[in-house]
């Protein structure tokens, strides 16, 4: 579990504990998605995977929000005050002492295209990649694939064996604005 979280809890989601950084953001389940409700919130659902990446490289997740992030402020992403957004998913390989711990947060940027990259304003231990970009998509359920292995590569220049835990996030405590999305949630599998 992600050292920088301030406590976990147990979720309404089988299967998957709460984790939070700051206030709670309501997740709950719906016919086809588990649905997560930001109001200046920042907590999140998280799972330990159940293969290795040498069986389960691919990871695999959909999401689908209405409405863009609404901002109580105006920070940009790249900066402390705005790290928030819409829908995040992201992949945590530990390391042996914490400062050695990694993260791959894909998320849907506000501001930046698909593709771009940087280190999160909290810790460089953490990359933020854009999978999905502005308004496009909203009211669609988007569809994703990751070679985990190789974005660690990638991003950190690890080559590693297993990822520790995958998680989904829809936060907005920084910003101080509200944000719903709607999550598949996310697996590793075989390519």
């Amino acid at each position: 579990m992600p050292a920088w979280a301030e406590s976990y809890a147990d979720s309404p989601i089988p299967g998957w504990q709460a984790v939070i950084f700051e206030g709670l953001t309501q997740y709950s389940q719906r016919d086809d998605c588990v649905l997560a409700d930001a109001r200046s919130s920042a907590s999140g659902l998280i799972r330990e995977p159940l293969k290795p990446l040498s069986q389960a490289p691919v990871l695999r997740w959909a999401w689908r929000a209405e409405a863009p992030l609404r901002q109580g402020n105006a920070a940009p992403e790249k900066m402390k005050a705005g790290d928030d957004f819409v829908a995040r998913v992201y992949v945590i390989h530990k390391g042996f002492f914490p400062w050695q711990t990694r993260a791959i947060n894909y998320v849907w940027s506000r501001e930046y295209p698909v593709g771009a990259s940087w280190p999160n304003p909290f810790t460089s231990n953490a990359m933020m990649v854009v999978v999905q970009s502005g308004t496009e998509g909203l009211g669609q359920w988007q569809e994703f694939t990751r070679d985990v292995r190789k974005d660690f590569r990638d991003y950190f220049g690890m080559d590693i064996e297993r990822v520790d835990a995958v998680a989904v996030m829809t936060d907005t405590d920084n910003s101080q604005g509200n944000a719903q999305a709607c999550y598949r949630l996310p697996s590793l599998s075989a390519p």
